[in-house]
């Protein structure tokens, strides 16, 4: 019997399928014969950190990932150094999916890196632990042009609203870095980024968006190790025009105490910030009271005393001191902390300055003793200069 051709290729087709398929070579991927551009590694992270060592070429980047792996309970850190410095060129935690932790790193020239794999929050004693796999893959990313620039310098540019323009430092552990990103005009509002290691590939650490006087950016902070820093400066929303880009001098960071002792007739001065219960590097108030020799003056003498603070002229006009002087003089009491006077603009200018007379007091107990005197600034902070005398000057 003859079908009709229709039912015939029906037949033919349905036959086909249930055929065994052989694959042609063509389109089978030899992996026998590859080499494969991404290594895959196995670890686990129990009582210390796990480190691998990596050569990178020229001109290369490296994406590296530390993902969790399995039920394990691993929050991981990765940490990547210059194998020969130590210098940590990058530092993530959580920057992947989820837990995972990715970073990137370039190499301008070949370079051996180490890549320590630890838990977060290790050298608390907090940490995790557990099992990950380490994933190297080549990475596309080509950094911006880096200009280099050392504390106490300056540079200028010209931002259009597009791009992003790099500058590297090298610093130490501890060095306040202090820079100023100033617009030459009214066109532009620029903005700072601090990142650690070359490039933009690093952790970024501090920003500032109109931290300065008006639209311009400042930036304070204080360097978590030795090694190098990339200060990123562009344009907010679009906008464009020329720059200047001020790095402070070197100095070291001093934590300053809230709670201080001031005597006669000394000047110890201060820096009044936005208060270190705000992620700032200095206290919002400092509180002194008097030396045992300050109350012995006072009380052998009239008992009166002028109170100034005043804030100090800054040097450099690129980081212009903006303290409007605030005191308060009060008394620690069993009920808590008492006001009994302030001052504002008392002395000159923006100054502060307090005449008290503290006679009917002095050989009235231990109110000398108890007596409290605050510094703290009305709006931004800055440098100050506390001082107390004998007299009504």
């Amino acid at each position: 019997m003859t079908l009709p051709f229709g039912k015939t290729a029906l037949l033919l087709g349905a036959a086909a399928l249930l055929a065994p398929v052989t694959a042609s070579a063509q389109n089978v991927r030899d992996l026998n014969s590859e080499v494969s551009d991404v290594l895959i590694f196995e670890g686990s992270v129990r009582d210390e950190p796990v480190v691998f060592r990596y050569s990178m070429a020229a001109e290369s980047s490296l994406i590296v990932d530390v993902i969790p792996t399995g039920e394990s309970e691993l929050d991981p850190m990765v940490t990547i150094t210059d194998a020969d410095t130590g210098e940590v060129l990058v530092e993530d935690d959580d920057g992947g999916e989820g837990l995972a932790s990715r970073a990137v790193v370039f190499a301008s020239e070949p370079r051996s890196i180490e890549i320590t794999v630890s838990a977060f929050a290790f050298f608390s004693g907090e940490e995790s632990a557990g099992a990950f796999e380490l994933k190297l893959r080549p990475g596309d990313q080509t950094p911006e042009p880096l200009r280099a620039i050392a504390f106490g310098e300056q540079a200028s540019g010209t931002l259009d609203g597009e791009n992003l323009q790099l500058f590297s430092i090298t610093g130490s552990e501890g060095e306040l870095l202090q820079v100023a990103l100033v617009a030459d005009g009214d066109d532009l509002d620029p903005m700072l980024t601090l990142y650690s290691g070359e490039g933009t590939f690093g952790e970024e650490l501090a920003s500032d968006d109109d931290g300065g006087e008006g639209l311009n950016s400042l930036l304070r902070f204080v360097l978590p190790a030795d090694g190098t820093y990339t200060i990123a400066t562009q344009s907010y929303s679009g906008t464009s025009g020329g720059y200047t880009l001020r790095v402070g001098p070197p100095r070291t960071h001093t934590i300053q105490p809230p709670q201080q002792v001031l005597g006669l007739g000394k000047a110890p001065s201060g820096y009044i910030g936005a208060g270190y219960e705000n992620g700032s590097l200095d206290p919002s108030t400092i509180t002194y009271q008097l030396t045992e020799e300050a109350i012995a003056a006072i009380r052998a003498g009239s008992g009166e005393v002028t109170i100034n603070m005043t804030a100090q002229e800054s040097e450099d006009p690129f980081f212009p001191s903006t303290i409007d002087p605030y005191i308060e003089v009060g008394f620690e009491t069993p009920l808590g902390y008492a006001t009994v006077l302030n001052d504002d603009d008392g002395g000159e200018g923006l100054n502060s300055r307090l005449v008290v007379d503290l006679g009917s007091i002095a050989s009235d107990g231990d109110w000398l003793e108890r007596l409290r005197i605050t510094a703290s600034s009305i709006g931004e902070g800055g440098a100050f200069e506390l001082e107390i005398t004998e007299g009504g000057f």
